[in-house]
């Protein structure tokens, strides 16, 4: 029984979770998982200035798990490194750091 399909799309959602939990611990960002056309994304927002946001998507690239801007789907980083996408994450919506929403 082929079991592909199942990897590239059951880790998904387990990553999103991560990156979820990282943005919260990072601080000055609010989040959540929402579908977007039946895919769940990571909507991030900048508790100072919420209309600055952003989307982040779980793929599966070339055999591995990255996230992605879900905009444009241009990676990020590895999705076993929430801490360093909620870095980057945290820069592209201009939140300091360790301001709790």
């Amino acid at each position: 029984m082929a079991t592909d399909h199942l990897t590239t799309t059951s880790g998904r959602r387990l990553f999103l979770t991560a990156l979820d939990q990282a943005v919260r611990e990072r601080g000055g960002m609010s989040c959540g998982i929402v579908a977007r056309s039946g895919t769940p994304v990571l909507h991030v927002i900048n508790a100072q200035a919420p209309h600055r946001f952003t989307e982040i998507g779980a793929d599966f690239i070339a055999g591995a798990w990255v996230f992605t801007w879900a905009g444009t789907g241009k990676a990020i980083g590895a999705a076993d490194a929430p801490a360093a996408a909620a870095d980057t994450i945290a820069h592209a919506v201009g939140a300091a750091t360790g301001i709790r929403p």
